[in-house]
């Protein structure tokens, strides 16, 4: 039952709240009108975002598609906005294959975490993301791009456009921000050319997510499932990285500022470790000494083994000290049954776009 308070924040939100979703209506009509016509690139274009605020596991997924491709053979980047960075203009993190300095405020924080664990692929910081590409192409000689977080952004084609929807709350509540999650009406799922179900591992309602899907975009769109697990921690004074069976029985404190922070205590907990504490920031949370120190001592007072975060967080820890609790970064990685048809699905989408590239140079 809604309370008066919640009634009256709904009240005088409802006219904001349908103006910001007129202006998104307006905005995805233009595109889908031709009005506006989104700008093409001379490479595969590779999009993951999502239809809702938080997290729902995209930055994992990124770094799957760019490793597994380099891997492959093919000259991969990463184009990226750098959000809430303080720098300006267009910067590239390893240009050359150099280890990136600096800090998170200079880049982001996604970007930096992407290119310390993809040191072999470049990772363009620009908010013009079509400019940004040009550049990848005619400096770097780059076949694929990997846009992260751009399923709204339409103004750049995208050769494959993957939409991933969080099992947690795979609809957003099934309004937009500010009364549910979602950045756009949920019939924007229709432009996705594939769609990924992230912690699947967790309960949800997997005949009302594929009805849903299967309903606004079709039979030949594929709908696939994945979720992640903890498979290492690095300890964050030394860098040392072990297997996270290691931990399996450990108490720790939890402190993290992300999108989804119940998500990464679950992840915890599958892995065997035992939370004896919770210390959720908000998302992109910039950490202070007075921070850390706080969760050490609530660390140290409930018996805690360790204070355990995620990678993202761990670039926002950088230069502080800690103090009698250790810290420790998980890592986390994305698993999937669909592994195979998802490996295939980039692999022609490749091979597609190499293709129409030749026969309109002939």
């Amino acid at each position: 039952m809604i309370g008066k308070d919640e009634k009256l924040k709904r009240a005088l939100l409802w006219l904001p709240a349908r103006l910001y979703e007129l202006g998104v209506r307006l905005r995805v009509a233009a595109y889908e009108t031709d009005y506006l016509k989104p700008k093409r690139l001379n490479a595969t274009v590779i999009s993951v975002g999502n239809l809702s605020v938080g997290g729902t596991g995209k930055t994992p997924v990124v770094e799957y598609i760019a490793r597994y491709l380099k891997e492959e053979g093919y000259s991969v980047a990463i184009l990226t906005r750098g959000y809430k960075r303080r720098s300006a203009g267009r910067v590239v993190l390893n240009e050359r294959g150099e280890a990136p300095s600096g800090s998170y405020i200079e880049f982001g924080d996604e970007p930096l975490m992407l290119a310390r664990q993809l040191p072999g692929v470049p990772i363009i910081i620009d908010k013009g993301r079509y400019e940004g590409g040009r550049w990848a192409i005619d400096e770097l000689g780059a076949e694929v791009l990997v846009l992260d977080d751009a399923f709204q952004h339409l103004a750049l084609a995208r050769d494959l456009n993957i939409l991933l929807i969080d099992a947690t709350d795979p609809f957003g509540s099934f309004e937009m921000v500010p009364f549910g999650r979602l950045r756009e009406p949920l019939y924007g799922i229709k432009r996705a050319d594939a769609v990924i179900v992230t912690r699947a591992d967790r309960p949800f309602d997997q005949g009302q997510a594929n009805a849903i899907v299967k309903h606004l975009c079709g039979e030949e769109v594929p709908l696939m499932y994945a979720y992640s697990a903890i498979t290492h921690l690095r300890h964050l004074e030394s860098n040392e990285t072990y297997e996270a069976e290691m931990f399996a029985g450990w108490n720790v404190s939890v402190m993290c500022g992300i999108g989804n922070p119940e998500a990464f205590s679950d992840d915890l907990l599958q892995a065997r470790i035992n939370i004896v504490g919770e210390h959720f920031f908000a998302d992109h949370h910039a950490f202070t000494q007075e921070d850390l120190d706080r969760v050490t001592a609530s660390a140290r007072k409930a018996g805690a083994d360790a204070i355990v975060i995620t990678e993202k967080d761990a670039v926002r820890l950088e230069g502080l000290k800690h103090g009698e609790a250790p810290v420790y970064a998980a890592r986390l990685e994305i698993e999937s049954d669909d592994e195979v048809r998802f490996k295939s699905l980039l692999l022609r989408t490749i091979i597609k776009k190499r293709s129409a590239l030749r026969d309109s140079n002939a």
